[in-house]
């Protein structure tokens, strides 16, 4: 690399743009948080021609908030998740040139970081797709 310029965890690049990305502060997160499941919720099932059925449920556990957001969207397979919830820029809807719900591309793995980052605890991921036995 040249010396103007430099390379960042995905960690520090959050942490210098969370205002711009919706995690300026805990009300907004949580706010953001929901958006973006709930986007990818909708995307899902609008792909897989399903109608949807999204359930949220937000509670405070001790000095942070639990968010769940299930629905009955096709599902994500196993061995997708930790590219979904883990990295940014990545999706289903890349191969598409219209813009879906989303806005930065970066939706729901942003949203695991901020919790991670906030809580210093592991997002709990479960998914179920029609040709599991069982949620992953």
């Amino acid at each position: 690399m040249s010396g103007k310029h430099r390379e960042i965890s995905v960690a520090e690049f959050f942490e210098k743009n969370k205002h711009i990305l919706g995690y300026s502060n805990p009300a907004k997160a949580i706010i953001t948080v929901v958006k973006e499941a709930v986007d990818n919720a909708l995307d899902a099932c609008e792909e897989a021609g399903i109608l949807p059925d999204i359930f949220v449920r937000i509670s405070r556990v001790d000095d942070h908030f639990k968010i769940i957001v299930e629905d009955n969207g096709p599902g994500i397979p196993k061995d997708q998740i930790p590219k979904v919830f883990g990295k940014l820029l990545y999706g289903s809807r890349f191969h598409e040139i219209r813009q879906s719900r989303g806005q930065q591309g970066i939706g729901i793995s942003a949203a695991v970081l901020y919790a991670q980052l906030t809580t210093g605890k592991p997002a709990r991921i479960i998914s179920k797709t029609a040709d599991d036995e069982r949620a992953n």
